[in-house]
């Protein structure tokens, strides 16, 4: 078993700018049907770019590598430049969420910090970042906080105003965004090395007809945050004579059959009133509508996928999608064992977080779906608790996937109204270079394993959750609301998929083919 840390030095690179497409699912037998792009641990290609096998554009050194905690650090192909003390400033929303949310903050604390030796190791580890990336190329980093980035980038871009360098984007506002043509296509940048273990790799799920527009990795721990995960009550699991489900999960079995088996032992009617209360009694497993495609996710699927074109197409209703879609209908549509507190309760929005809290806090629920941001809530919890992956749809699906959720989470771009693409790429790739071995640390290690997971085999799931991270581009670009329609399935325990599809699929297929159409027709 790797040490927590190592994975922080590990090469995360699956594909190079091309991309490649990695099963999520069943081993691909020479179609794409069922795959998905993910990270993938690669020590071959971390052996090669060690001995200086990369290339970059632009008038660069040649990479170097020095050690960092007993492993290889690899340093970016960049010019040295002294940009006069220019302003270097991203752009973000600063949303805190709100009464009953089940999402803590969905506000950037990786950009900017104002001192050094708090009591906040994410804090801490900015502040140093900034301080060598500000030194190195005598820049100044700023964060602008706005009540919606979408609005401010898209009148920004209107004017031609070059205020911004960079924008942070919640997952949720990238199909306006994107499609809205206010964005630069990152192969424009002239110093950004998508191949360089720093950027995330699954991103390039995003790309259509090769036009890639987006940025992830190590810059950003929002996008970790908005990753989906399992939480279990370890005492519950105790008391209710289980075995805790670690091996399961480290051995490649951690499967919806296994999952089920836990939940339907755990359910009990705890007030003995003879029927199952959100606010009494307990269940296997408490989640949310968009609970049921991270399942779906999990198992293998994707509501779209991309041919060898790079282009999408609607692909729930493969033969494969739909057997994992049945074994999540089977886990979601349990009322006796499962609470989806939007199904379940009544229309408040206040009720939902105060149930979905407070049922795992108070050892009523056994699993609870969350967003990795989710875990620090529960800091003062006092029954123990582990983390886990969302479960494989059997042993024969090869890897776990954990979706980054479309509602959460943070991709990182830069605006079409910016000038100076050399510059800007230069401090992206500077910045995130070093995240990789500052902000990254900080993140996983310690705050991580430190404060919020409570055993080293949380840890090691963290492995597992973080190297299976994917995209799926139906669910953010959501063509013909293919997303908000699929998990309004499971607010009605609807289980006609394949008739939603035959009235939706014209739809569905215009839908992508006006985005294609944008995609093709910008820069």
């Amino acid at each position: 078993m790797r040490k927590i840390k190592k994975i922080i030095c590990l090469i995360l690179i699956a594909a190079m700018v091309s991309g490649v497409l990695i099963s999520c699912g069943e081993k691909s037998s020479g179609n794409n049907d069922d795959n998905i792009n993910i990270k993938e641990n690669n020590e071959d290609k971390n052996n090669q770019e060690n001995n200086g096998d990369d290339t970059n554009a632009g008038d660069s050194q040649d990479g170097e590598t020095e050690e960092n905690n007993g492993e290889q650090r690899i340093e970016p192909n960049l010019p040295d430049e002294d940009f006069g003390g220019y302003a270097f400033t991203f752009l973000s929303a600063d949303y805190e969420g709100g009464p009953g949310s089940d999402y803590v903050s969905n506000a950037p604390h990786e950009i900017t910090a104002e001192m050094q030796n708090t009591d906040d190791p994410i804090s801490d580890a900015v502040y140093k970042r900034n301080m060598k990336i500000q030194s190195q190329y005598n820049i100044e980093i700023k964060l602008e906080k706005v009540e919606s980035e979408a609005t401010t980038l898209k009148k920004i871009v209107a004017t031609g105003d070059a205020i911004y360098d960079a924008v942070l984007m919640g997952n949720n506002n990238i199909q306006g965004i994107v499609t809205g043509d206010m964005l630069t296509n990152i192969a424009l940048l002239p110093y950004i090395d998508l191949a360089k273990p720093w950027w995330d790799p699954a991103v390039n799920a995003m790309s259509i007809d090769h036009r890639n527009f987006l940025l992830g990795g190590d810059l950003l721990i929002l996008d970790n945050e908005g990753t989906n995960v399992l939480l279990f009550n370890k005492d519950l699991v105790k008391t209710l004579g289980m075995d805790l489900p670690y091996a399961l999960a480290q051995e490649g079995k951690w499967t919806m059959d296994k999952f089920s088996e836990y939940i339907k032992g755990a359910s009990m009617d705890l007030n003995g009133d003879g029927v199952m209360s959100p606010y009494d009694d307990r269940y296997g497993f408490v989640s949310f509508n968009d609970t049921f495609h991270a399942l779906f996710v999990a198992g293998g699927g994707a509501l779209a996928l991309k041919d060898a074109n790079d282009l999408p197409y609607m692909s729930f209703t493969s033969d494969r999608n739909i057997s994992v879609l049945d074994k999540v209908m089977d886990i979601m549509y349990n009322k006796d064992d499962v609470l989806n507190v939007q199904a379940d309760l009544p229309t408040s929005y206040d009720d939902w977080g105060t149930v979905f809290y407070g049922s795992f806090e108070n050892n009523r629920a056994l699993f609870l779906w969350a967003r990795m941001r989710v875990v620090e809530a529960f800091r003062g919890m006092d029954s123990d608790f582990g983390i886990l992956p969302l479960p494989k749809f059997d042993e024969n699906q090869e890897n776990y996937c954990s979706v980054v959720n479309p509602f959460t989470g943070a991709l990182l771009g830069v605006p079409k109204s910016a000038d100076n693409f050399e510059r800007i790429s230069v401090i992206l790739e500077a910045l995130s270079a070093e995240s990789r071995y500052t902000l990254q640390p900080a993140y996983y290690d310690v705050v991580l394993q430190r404060k919020y997971a409570r055993d080293k085999e949380s840890g090691e799931m963290l492995d597992i959750i973080f190297n299976s991270r994917v995209y799926d581009i139906g669910a953010v670009y959501s063509f013909g609301n293919v997303f908000l329609d699929f998990i309004a399935l499971c607010n009605k325990s609807d289980r006609n998929v394949a008739s939603y599809y035959d009235k939706k699929i014209n739809a569905m297929d215009k839908a992508i083919n006006k985005v294609v159409e944008t995609f093709q027709s910008m820069d």
